[in-house]
Formats: C-alpha cells, sequence, structure tokens
C-alpha cells in the first residue's frame, strides 16, 4: 500500500487565496499510536545494559550510584560503570540520568559516602533500619550517613562533583543529573537535618559543575525547592501513588512559598517515580489510575519505570502515559503553491501540534527540504520558529524555502524533519503518518519551473 495516500486522504485541494486567487496545494496527516524514542522524553529504563528489551521504547536510562562506587579513594574516580552504561545504550539512541548518593538505606554494607571521608574526620550519624521495613533494603545493618555541616563533607564532595562534572556536564550520551547527595538515597529527606544554608550551598555545587547539563531537584525539600527552581532546576517527585504526595503538591500548604513550581515544566524538567510495583500500591488500596494522571496532569517529561509487574487491564493505562510523557509533534497539515520558479521561494503554511503534555528543551531546528529522485537534499532551510515554544496544544507555522535559480526542473518532494543542528542526535520522530526515514518525512510533491 502506498503510504503517501494511506497516511489520510492525500488529495490536492485547488482552492482560491483571499488574496491573489493562486493555486493551493494542501495535505493532511493523521496522528499515529507510536511509542516514540526522542531525546529527554518518555519512558526511563532502570537497568544500565540492555540485556533485555525495555517495557516500552525509550531514550533515558537512569541510573543511582554511591560517591563511595565513583571515588573508593580519595581522588581517584571509577567512571566505568557510568561509561558502560552510556557505550551499552548509545546503539539504540538512549542517553543516562544519573543520582550520586552519599546516604542510602539499600546500600550493601555500612558505607554510601567513601570511608576514607569519615578517616579523615568527617562527623556523621549511625542508623539502622529493620530488616523487614520497606526501606531496608532487606538488610538490618548499621550503615552510617554524613554530617551534611561538616566542612569536610562540602570540601570533598564539591570536590567530586566538580570531576564528575568536568567528565560528564554537556556530554550528548547524558541527559540530566538529579541533584542529590542529600538525605536517605539523595531524596532531600533525613532525620539529621542540616540548616537551610548548608542545604543550598550543596545545591550550589551542582550548579558549578553542571552548567550545560540539566539539572533536577527533589521536591522533598519544600525550603530548599525556591532556590533550586530559582537557578533553573526542573521537579523530580518520587512516590506517585500515594495519596499523601498527591495531596501534598502544588498548591497545598507545603509549597504555598513556592509559587514558580506550578510552571517550572515551562523551562526545565519534570521527573516522576512511582512510590513502588503496581502490586504494593494496589494492596494498600491505592488508585493507579489517580497516579497515571496526577502525572499527565503535572506535565511529566520522563518516568522512572519502578512499578513492576502490571496487569493485562492495567497496561493501556500505562502504555498511554508512556506515550504522552514529554513532548509529541505531528504535522497535521501543510499547504502550498503546486509549483514554484527556480530562483523563487516556497511558501509552507503548517499546522502542527504537540500532543504530549510536556515539551522539548533542548534546541532542535524545524528543516524544509526539497529531495530529488534518489531521496537527497537540494535545498533545503532551517525555520525561524522554535519548536521549544511549542507547548502542548496546536500553532500555524508559515515558513519560506528559497528555491537555487540554478536548481533542474522538474519535481520534487517536499520533506520536513526536526534536526539537531549540533549533530549530537538523530532527528525526532514524529506521531504523522507519513514515509519517513532516518527522520525526514514526506510531505508532499513541489514541481520546479
Amino acid at each position: 500500500m502506498n503510504r503517501l495516500t494511506s497516511m489520510t486522504v492525500f488529495a490536492l485541494l485547488l482552492a482560491g487565496l483571499a488574496a491573489g486567487g493562486a493555486e493551493v496545494q494542501r495535505v493532511t496527516f493523521r496522528e499515529t499510536d507510536a511509542l516514540l524514542t526522542n531525546p529527554g522524553m518518555g519512558w526511563m529504563s532502570g537497568h544500565r545494559s540492555p540485556k533485555s528489551e525495555p517495557r516500552f521504547p525509550c531514550s533515558v536510562v537512569y541510573i543511582r550510584f554511591a560517591w563511595a562506587d565513583a571515588e573508593p579513594v580519595q581522588g581517584q574516580y571509577n567512571w566505568k560503570f557510568i561509561d558502560d552504561a552510556i557505550a551499552a545504550w548509545k546503539p539504540r539512541g538512549a542517553a543516562v540520568a544519573l543520582r550520586v548518593m552519599a546516604c542510602s538505606a539499600h546500600s550493601p554494607g555500612y558505607y554510601t559516602a567513601p570511608k576514607w571521608l569519615f578517616d579523615a574526620g568527617c562527623k556523621g550519624f549511625e542508623y539502622e533500619i529493620k530488616d523487614n521495613h520497606p526501606t531496608s533494603g532487606g538488610k538490618r545493618i548499621p550503615r552510617i550517613e554524613p554530617d551534611y555541616t561538616d566542612p569536610l563533607f562540602l570540601k570533598h564532595h564539591g570536590a567530586f562533583l566538580q570531576a564528575l562534572g568536568q567528565r560528564y556536564d554537556g556530554q550528548p550520551g547524558v541527559e540530566f543529573l538529579d541533584i542529590g547527595s542529600y538525605g536517605v538515597w539523595g531524596e532531600w529527606h533525613t532525620p539529621h537535618p542540616a540548616p537551610v544554608a548548608v542545604r543550598q550551598q550543596i545545591v550550589d555545587l551542582y550548579l558549578k559543575a553542571f552548567p550545560k547539563t540539566p539539572l533536577v531537584f527533589m521536591t522533598d525539600d519544600a525550603a530548599v525547592l525556591p532556590y533550586a527552581l530559582a537557578h533553573g532546576a526542573g521537579l523530580r517527585r518520587d512516590g506517585v501513588g500515594s495519596p499523601w504526595h498527591e495531596k501534598n503538591w502544588i498548591g497545598s500548604k507545603k509549597y504555598a512559598a513556592v509559587p514558580a513550581m506550578a510552571d517550572t515544566w515551562k523551562t526545565a524538567p519534570v521527573v516522576f517515580e512511582w512510590y513502588g510495583s503496581y502490586e504494593d500500591m494496589n494492596s494498600r488500596g491505592w488508585s493507579f489510575d489517580a497516579a497515571v494522571n496526577f502525572m499527565l496532569t503535572n506535565h511529566v517529561t520522563m518516568i522512572n519505570d519502578n512499578i513492576g509487574r502490571v496487569p493485562p487491564e492495567a497496561k493501556p493505562q500505562l502504555e498511554r502515559l508512556a506515550r504522552l510523557a514529554g513532548y509529541r509533534f505531528v504535522l497535521r497539515e501543510a499547504a502550498h503553491a503546486p509549483a514554484v520558479r527556480c530562483g523563487g521561494q516556497l511558501t509552507v503554511d503548517m499546522k502542527w501540534a504537540n500532543t504530549g503534555v510536556g515539551k522539548l528543551y533542548r534546541p532542535f531546528k524545524l528543516r524544509l527540504m526539497l529531495l530529488d529522485t534518489a531521496g537527497q537534499p537540494v535545498c533545503s532551510a532551517d525555520a525561524k520558529a522554535d519548536p521549544r515554544d511549542w507547548l502542548p496544544g496546536d500553532r500555524k507555522v508559515v515558513e519560506t524555502l528559497a528555491i537555487p535559480a540554478t536548481l533542474k526542473a522538474g519535481t520534487y518532494t517536499l520533506a520536513v524533519a526536526l534536526v539537531d543542528p549540533t549533530g549530537q542526535h538523530q532527528p525526532l520522530r514524529l506521531a504523522m503518518d507519513a514515509p519517513e526515514q532516518a527522520g525526514c518525512y514526506t510531505v508532499s510533491k513541489v514541481r520546479v519551473d
């Protein structure tokens, strides 16, 4: 079947323009149900290597790691597990997201921050969690959390983050970093809270080390959240599915002093993680549908895959969430003159839609092209419109493609693509029923006279 005709009724509608009565060729497209793998959106795998297929196609792989594992000896860094994950997922077009932990109730031993830190004199708090508690990691063993106010912690952890940033800041293989390091699992909750000024100082360590890579901040710390958001961080909320977490959110008393929270998604990512497995949430009487709707209503960009086994009746909802998270671009319609002269200009009137709940944060460009019979571009132009401005909904985009005076007369294919001008990422996948090759989507035919 010819996909160019099956994508819609591919009709040439001749209509009189309001000014001049010129002919117009118009083509419309249907949105597909495909789950797309585009940078910085959708489902996140938790596996450091793609040994098996992820639940859904994903472009981000999430890695939490202990500071002790990355700097086992002061000044000697182990980046291998990060580099291996980047290399393993690169062929699939996926990048990694990172969180550093200095305290973890799931640590296999006593230390999450390195032993040498405490040997150097850094103060800490020993703790033990019952082995039947869901946060124990199944081991009732003593563990230690650093005293975040200790100058030794701030000095040495700052040096570690600088080294991490020197290696990974701005690297296309790293999608974002959680501003972690503080509290249990780096989630910014702890029974040994540091003063707000110290917590802001930890945020500053990340801002200094990672001026290029996107950062997200845990919303657990409502006192420091305004500071992190004011410096460009996005939002991260773990524990989605818990009615308590959904109640204590934007507009609640806890976040009354964070008015910028509601619009953060317009400038920076929103990342969510489930409270736990579907089975666990269901046993507590918590609504899975409410959790899905919470994420979508709050413009989720990326979702951690920690939901576990999901029954068949819930899979359509889960797939809907994966499909709508982040941005999702569709060219609904394009109209232009059926013919153009060599040396002239082709004006293309387009109707684009973002049918996702989030937005694009990376600087991709809308590119218009004429392709020859071999599918090679003979001319192209990058649009003035910025896809980062395409919030959910429809928008009209009018762009002009200059036709070279030396171009041979004939019939050419008009195509569009959303491309990364830096060349670090492949063109974006679009949710439209149109012939596509390497991210270049066929729109229509144009006669050059």
